[in-house]
């Protein structure tokens, strides 16, 4: 069996890969649709491969969304993490939850509505992001084709689909997983509509540009708006201050506004302690290094590399350089490049640093570097050497740039060649086979699941879970909602007596690991 699932993943990285190549040969043909074909078909291939690369909830925020979405399948408008507290104790830690507005709904919402179509499982929660990075793949070729030309457009496509940092938040072994992969698809997709505006006139795209920045603030938050922040910058030297110049924006804001402010409204009257909570939380991110998440002013500069690809760190400021000189809609490619630098400063500034925070513009940045690219073959193209026809250029240079994209060693960290020596693949896989194993009744309450494993123990069984052994007075807490217990026992832990004498107590048998993998 895991013969054949390891079968499996490399033959859609590798279909992935072959597809992509394909594509590139057929852009150097000038086949334009053949080209852009094969690049949606092999992005969205390893992108799937990227779903399935790890065949368990990776540990911290996945699980965490996995769960809540398990539960919306319950109550779609009632976010829970713990959807019954059998136990009086406070639930009142993002992890301990009981009604969970740490994110906001829309990714979870997608995710429970992939559940009704697949069932409850790994493939259902990341299918979801497969779709919108998919669909990001044409929103960069097409931001590309209209702003500059059919090559920058390619290339600016090719980025996105052999982003490996992406294709982990979609597997969900990169921080923060389903959660920053649909919120910066909702965001590069709000772009996208935005520059289809300006260059065909077409009215539907503000509804889309306000339809796309909505659904991103109501995945995690306002930085969801950031197209309104390019199309200001764009407006301002044209229209001043006439107000009256402005009605297309508002019109998109309030459409925007509309899609997000009703959830907004809905939580602070239904649950009004908990939003609370969470706003204040929220907040406290500027100011406040939350959770050990902390770095330097240089935290971000110095992820670029990671987040966009190894070269990007020398070649970024190049790239904008001549791609606010060298375009022909200069103000346009302007109010992107500045966009894009506010964000970058904006979340330098920020005290909390999470290393997805800055891939909001991975759009705008990948088509400084698509159009840097498309310059340099220009520029070689003028050379007067008998190889340098232009297929031949184009051809070798995007093949190179495919093997410099497809960063095995980062694949590698995804589990994918390694699956046996991995401490905490042996764990997670441990983990997943034993909860799956148990068959208990929803009657049983699970305790003594270490570390933050009783969030995946309550997404694969049906039972409530802790992380501690119960007290007298939390037993009887039990007994009294009907329920009965069930132990994962270690050898240090002695059984307490009152246990022993339940004759509805279960002692498994099975131990939970959490060698490392918290």
């Amino acid at each position: 069996m895991i013969e054949n699932v390891y079968i499996l993943k490399l033959t859609l990285f590798y279909a992935g890969l072959f597809l992509l190549i394909l594509s590139v040969f057929f852009h150097s043909l000038s086949k334009d649709k053949k080209a852009l074909l094969f690049l949606i078909l092999g992005g969205f291939i390893l992108f799937l491969f990227g779903s399935i690369v790890v065949p368990f909830l990776n540990g911290w925020d996945e699980r965490f969304h996995a769960l809540v979405a398990k539960n919306l399948l319950n109550h779609p408008f009632m976010p829970t993490l713990y959807d019954s507290c059998v136990l009086k104790m406070p639930y009142n830690n993002w992890d301990n939850f009981h009604v969970w507005l740490h994110k906001q709904p829309l990714f979870l919402w997608q995710i429970a509505l992939s559940y009704k179509v697949f069932g409850v499982n790994e493939f259902a929660l990341r299918f979801p992001n497969v779709i919108l990075s998919t669909a990001v793949i044409y929103g960069a070729y097409r931001s590309g084709k209209l702003f500059i030309n059919e090559q920058v457009g390619f290339l600016a496509g090719l980025l996105v689909a052999t982003s490996p940092y992406l294709m982990g938040l979609v597997g969900g072994w990169n921080e923060l997983d389903q959660n920053d992969a649909a919120f910066i698809a909702y965001i590069s997709l709000s772009i996208w509509a935005w520059i289809e505006y300006l260059h065909t006139n077409n009215k539907w795209w503000i509804i889309f540009i306000g339809l796309f920045s909505g659904f991103a603030i109501l995945c995690k938050w306002l930085v969801g708006m950031l197209v309104y922040l390019c199309w200001i910058v764009f407006a301002l030297p044209r229209n001043k201050l006439h107000f009256k110049k402005y009605g297309d924006i508002i019109t998109a804001f309030l459409l925007t506004t509309a899609i997000a402010l009703p959830w907004q409204l809905f939580i602070f009257k239904r649950y009004p302690i908990e939003a609370k909570s969470e706003y204040q939380f929220n907040l406290a991110h500027i100011l406040t290094p939350l959770e050990g998440h902390d770095g330097p002013l240089t935290y971000h500069i110095s992820l670029i590399g990671e987040l966009y690809g190894s070269l990007f760190i020398y070649l970024i400021i190049p790239a904008m350089v001549i791609f606010c000189l060298k375009t022909k809609n200069r103000i346009l490619a302007i109010s992107l490049v500045l966009s894009t630098l506010f964000v970058f400063i904006f979340f330098s500034l920020v005290k909390t640093k999470m290393p997805a925070f800055t891939l909001v513009t991975i759009l705008p940045m990948y088509l400084f570097m698509a159009f840097f690219i498309d310059f340099l073959i220009i520029q070689l193209q003028k050379f007067k050497f008998i190889y340098a026809q232009k297929q031949k250029i184009v051809l070798v240079f995007l093949l190179v740039l495919l093997f410099f994209r497809m960063d095995f060693n980062l694949l590698k960290k995804g589990y994918l060649p390694y699956e046996k020596n991995d401490v905490c693949y042996k764990t997670l896989s441990h983990n997943k086979a034993v909860f799956q194993n148990l068959h208990l009744s929803p009657s049983y309450v699970l305790f003594n699941v270490p570390g933050h494993h009783y969030i995946a123990a309550m997404f694969y069984t049906s039972s409530i879970a802790y992380n501690f052994t119960p007290s007298y007075q939390q037993y009887l807490e039990v007994k009294k909602a009907n329920k009965e217990v069930a132990l994962f026992h270690t050898i240090t832990d002695a059984i307490p007596t009152f246990l022993k004498n339940d004759p509805g107590f279960i002692l498994l048998k099975d131990s939970i690991s959490s060698q490392g993998c918290e």
